[in-house]
């Protein structure tokens, strides 16, 4: 066996065990929550105590914690996350929709971003000093240390308020009603209530991009190799070129590890914009106390934090020859 393949066998083991470990504490501190998904009910007279007795023993919450934490495990091993407490529909038909909505709204927000944002840094670095480098630097970092509910409600407030460009709130119209989601997303009233939460999200995470784009282009700009590039008659942007193609790995490990906290970093940019998706579905969720829901929720986000940070260790491993596989760690 390789050093490489050990590096792999090693990183799955320790992706297992995180796994492990992120629904145990999700199982856990579900369970310690104050009061029951069925107080609502009880209080408001809609079941008695007898029926929900019923309700509890159908989803095997009068068995024993340990017997309880067993059957989760193997309802998160085969994908069957059973039945949503209060909606009374089967998990996943409640979270699919939230989870593509979703991936709509981020995905390609990240991919602009990255493109766009590494482009603009991999320029400023090269003219290190100008006021362009300045400007970018200021307010990308602006952007990202402002917290992204803020961002959100001021654009909401100047565009959608004040302006009145577009609309505040939701996915689509109340009156609309597509059949599918080629309906749903190739429409100009989708397009129409994504431009803003779409420009929120480029935003948000622009500064990350342009400073590791910008600081590889510095550190490569003196470099040997660039000097006989140099010496061969290159121009400026050929050279540019060459500079920022061999400072793409760090952002390819980023936008990786990016990809993976997706859901989690913009779940206040879905509530705010009360966009449909698996972040705000998340959270109400979470103040229903609808156990199945949360659990699948969180496992899945927990999976793809995981599973990108798995990926992100393979590919630097793989492309950059100065990262020590039979250790771990960089060189």
């Amino acid at each position: 066996m390789s050093k490489f393949q050990r590096f792999l066998l090693k990183r799955l083991a320790i992706s297992v065990l995180l796994t492990l470990i992120a629904v145990s504490v999700i199982f856990v501190v579900l369970r310690l929550l104050p009061g029951s998904p069925f107080e609502a009910l009880v209080t408001s007279g809609n079941l008695n105590q007898e029926q929900i007795d019923e309700i509890r023993a159908m989803y095997g919450l009068d068995q024993s914690i340990w017997v309880q934490y067993v059957n989760y495990l193997g309802s998160l091993l085969t994908f069957q996350f059973g039945y949503s407490i209060l909606r009374s529909q089967p998990v996943w038909d409640v979270l699919e929709p939230r989870l593509i909505n979703s991936l709509i709204l981020l995905v390609p927000a990240l991919v602009t971003t990255a493109i766009l944002s590494s482009l603009l840094g991999m320029y400023a670095g090269w003219n290190r000093g100008s006021r362009l480098e300045k400007f970018s630097i200021v307010s990308t970092t602006l952007l990202r240390s402002t917290p992204v509910f803020i961002t959100a409600i001021f654009f909401i407030i100047v565009f959608a308020y004040n302006l009145e460009i577009v609309p505040a709130l939701g996915m689509r119209s109340i009156r609309a009603t597509p059949d599918g989601y080629i309906e749903t997303f190739a429409s100009l009233d989708f397009l129409h209530h994504y431009i803003l939460p779409f420009t929120v999200a480029v935003l948000y995470y622009s500064g990350d991009f342009l400073l590791l784009a910008r600081n590889g282009v510095v550190e490569k700009r003196g470099s040997e190799f660039l000097k006989l590039h140099r010496a061969k008659g290159l121009t400026e942007m050929e050279q540019l070129a060459r500079a920022g193609r061999n400072s793409m790995l760090p952002i390819l490990t980023y936008f990786t590890l990016r990809l993976g906290m997706i859901f989690q970093g913009l779940i206040l940019l879905e509530v705010v914009f009360s966009w449909p998706g698996i972040g705000r579905e998340l959270v109400l969720a979470i103040q229903q106390q609808d156990y199945p829901l949360v659990q699948a929720a969180v496992f899945i986000m927990a999976l793809a934090v995981i599973l990108a940070n798995l990926l992100a260790d393979v590919l630097y491993a793989y492309f950059d020859p100065t990262v020590s596989t039979s250790g771990g760690g960089s060189a």
